[in-house]
């Protein structure tokens, strides 16, 4: 099904031809789900109103913290970045650091860094306060009055929740100097619970208001590519594991199954491995650099 839409998606998207993929989103009947032709960018049709000043992650809403927390998610995607720390690596800023776990991690893993963070959200500052030295900023604007430029810019899951992603990433680049490391990590319209098992309960899970666009493995470097940057490496990463597949495909719900973790506990590894060798992943990682001269 084409149609007109009611707002139209941000450059380069706004070239695409786009049907309509799902009525309805995780908590809104009202916003509907428009994919692409090449099905690797989606984007949510009213564009929603987000209020981030009152933001409470999902993952809280529904007490998914101990399920996130028992996978280890920061020090999982350390390793997938670890070798960017490198030695010329100086000052590092994480964008959206919330209550600072992964920041905690390098501190342990990369004592002689020098990190900051831009953080609105004041409620998580006591945890990210524990951290020695941290520089905290509550914006985008602030770290850039601070005329301070960073050899290292990361940012995991925010983009995906940016309405304006053009001048987000104007913004981003005036953090940076020609030789800094940046490295996005969106959510991935890959999934295999959408691109390989094409589970209805997780398809209606899996889109929110909270994420008025979705990308992919092929259309992250495309946007930001298209604003200047230069790609080094995409990298597909698979947060989350067999049982947690087949509890939604099975019970229609989050939260994993212990289980089924025990069961696959000595398959789990390959599953994940296997995923990522596919490029069919809940996750992609963008690595690169500013592009400027």
């Amino acid at each position: 099904m084409t149609t007109t839409l009611k707002s139209l998606p941000h450059a380069p998207f706004d070239q695409d031809s786009f049907t309509l993929l799902q009525r309805g989103v995780y908590g809104d009947d009202t916003i509907d789900v428009w994919i692409n032709q090449q099905h690797d960018f989606a984007y949510l049709d009213p564009q929603p109103r987000l209020d981030y000043e009152h933001y409470v992650p999902r993952n809280a809403k529904l007490k998914q913290q101990p399920y996130r927390q028992a996978r280890t998610v920061e020090k999982n995607r350390f390793h997938k970045i670890a070798p960017w720390f490198h030695k010329d690596i100086n000052r590092v800023l994480e964008i959206g650091a919330g209550d600072g776990a992964f920041l905690k991690i390098l501190a342990q893993e990369c004592p002689d860094l020098q990190l900051a963070c831009v953080e609105p959200d004041q409620s998580t500052l006591p945890s990210r306060s524990q951290i020695h030295g941290l520089t905290d900023y509550r914006s985008l604007q602030e770290a850039a009055a601070s005329r301070s430029a960073f050899d290292l810019v990361c940012l995991f899951h925010v983009l995906e929740h940016i309405i304006d992603p053009g001048a987000f990433l104007d913004e981003l680049s005036r953090l940076t100097h020609p030789e800094s490391i940046v490295i996005i990590e969106v959510p991935s319209l890959f999934d295999p619970l959408l691109a390989i098992y094409d589970c209805p309960s997780y398809k209606r899970f899996y889109f929110q208001c909270q994420h008025p666009y979705v990308y992919s493995n092929d259309s992250l470097p495309r946007l930001i590519t298209h604003h200047g940057f230069v790609t080094e490496q995409t990298i597909a990463y698979q947060r989350y594991g067999i049982e947690n597949h087949l509890h939604w495909i099975t019970e229609h719900e989050p939260g994993g199954s212990d289980v089924l973790r025990n069961i696959f506990a000595g398959t789990s590894k390959s599953y994940l491995e296997d995923l990522e060798a596919n490029g069919k992943t809940d996750t992609v990682i963008w690595v690169g650099h500013p592009g400027k001269s």
